[in-house]
């Protein structure tokens, strides 16, 4: 039991299992496979993006311009579908455009050394202001049916879009645990300055992330133009950027980097999407499940907090 409680992940672990407890005796459909597949459909674009915002925050830093890139690149696939582009060109040129915004924000961060803070704030606004005026402040809508596959279709039985956020959870699970890039990752995140004596290139790991983090706003961005069906870029992904990094903090990140896993955030998605769902489902008022839902939110990164601070107080005892 011991053994259990020491995993990172623990806390919101249990804390998920307390919440499916509750809203299933709040109401019965809430404990049901259509809507538990329904929480899962509804958040797989959160799901892609939460990784690289995941990696972001390790490194100590934040990203607020992903819901803005999201608009871009799914404004821009819209318009490269309205002019008779292929879907599956359309959708290659919209990761590019997302892997682009993110080689603008890593250049700003790594190269020039501006505050992340202050770059993705800027770019937030370029981004959006750019989808806004590339769109003409209008809908993009009627894809074409061959697109619809992206967010909708199925390979071999299984939901297409599913398939593609497990392999890229996969993935960057693996890539996090056991590549020299995850563990650079960390250590920057960790310690800076002690990782550059180490001899790790700050600057190149720095930027990398945020292209990464570009590359999967943008498949995010074509999975929901496609599964939304239509786009309209002064809102899409408005909340993306704090719904992200709050995920990524209930699943144990921490603000100041060095401290998280993809696993984690992965279970802080679900776990936001349980809650939203299950205040929906329970019938409570509209009012009041922004305000529930951040209340559920403080209380599951406090309880983090502390799991953090008894290991920590743990390890200290370890040393002495």
């Amino acid at each position: 039991m011991k053994r259990i409680f020491n995993i990172h992940e623990a806390p919101i672990i249990i804390f998920t299992l307390v919440v499916i407890v509750l809203f299933s005796i709040l109401s019965p459909d809430f404990f049901q496979f259509d809507n538990a597949w329904l929480i899962l459909d509804q958040n797989l674009s959160s799901f892609i993006v939460a990784i690289g915002m995941t990696m972001v925050i390790l490194l100590g830093g934040m990203d607020l311009s992903v819901g803005s890139v999201l608009a871009l690149t799914a404004t821009s696939v819209g318009l490269f579908l309205s002019h008779g582009f292929p879907p599956w060109l359309a959708a290659l040129l919209g990761v590019c455009i997302g892997i682009l915004c993110g080689a603008v924000n890593g250049y700003f961060i790594a190269v020039r050394k501006i505050p992340d803070i202050i770059v993705t704030l800027a770019t937030m606004y370029i981004f959006r202001g750019i989808a806004v005026g590339i769109s003409g402040g209008t809908w993009m809508t009627n894809f074409p049916e061959g697109f619809r596959f992206f967010g909708q279709g199925k390979l071999a039985g299984v939901s297409f879009p599913l398939l593609v956020a497990i392999v890229l959870v996969a993935v960057f699970i693996y890539l996090m645990k056991f590549t020299r890039s995850g563990r650079r990752i960390y250590a920057i995140g960790g310690n800076g300055a002690a990782a550059k004596l180490a001899g790790i290139s700050v600057a190149r790991t720095k930027f990398t992330v945020y292209v990464w983090t570009g590359m999967l706003v943008g498949i995010a961005a074509v999975i929901f133009a496609s599964k939304v069906g239509s786009v309209q870029a002064s809102t899409a992904g408005s909340s993306l950027s704090f719904e992200v990094m709050a995920a990524v903090l209930i699943g144990g990140g921490s603000i100041f980097g060095g401290v998280g896993t993809v696993a984690g955030t992965m279970l802080g998605v679900l776990f936001m999407g349980m809650v939203k769902n299950g205040l929906i489902i329970s019938k409570v008022s509209p009012f009041w499940v922004d305000a529930t839902t951040g209340f559920l939110i403080l209380l599951a990164i406090v309880i983090n907090t502390l799991q953090r601070v008894r290991e920590s107080k743990s390890k200290e005892g370890d040393l002495v």
